[in-house]
């Protein structure tokens, strides 16, 4: 007979609904599950998280900075905001800073339509010229 192991739950606020999911996730993981938008350049499943793009940065109730979801475990009562003015001007910052050494031909890049970076320096309405790199 297979005894099953109950799965520690967590109930957490993430843009003001409430989610209850297994403990042992980190925000990143929780958001996609239920849908939630939250933007990334460098996370992929089958590596551990690093936080490196810094452009799944989120709000946590409580915390002075944002944190990089896909490196925050969740816990009980958390309270997460994933859209704000500071968070939209931080990630583009964050593109903006990337696009200083980038080539800046993504207009007629090959990938074009298929490039996460392309989608995210669009969404967020990001400009190629605030910063020179060495480029």
């Amino acid at each position: 007979m297979t005894t099953a192991i109950a799965q520690d739950t967590v109930t957490l606020t993430i843009n003001g609904q409430t989610i209850t999911s297994e403990g042992g996730k980190t925000v990143l993981q929780v958001c996609r599950e239920r849908g939630i938008y939250v933007p990334t350049l460098c996370h992929d499943e089958r590596l551990e998280a690093y936080g490196g793009c810094r452009l799944c940065i989120v709000e946590v109730k409580g915390q002075a900075r944002p944190l990089s979801s896909c490196t925050t475990p969740i816990r009980e009562g958390m309270e997460v905001t994933t859209e704000s003015d500071r968070l939209t001007r931080l990630r583009k910052t964050v593109l903006e800073l990337l696009l200083s050494n980038h080539p800046n031909d993504c207009m007629f890049c090959d990938k074009a339509g298929a490039c996460t970076l392309q989608d995210l320096v669009y969404r967020y309405g990001v400009r190629y010229d605030k910063y020179y790199g060495e480029m």
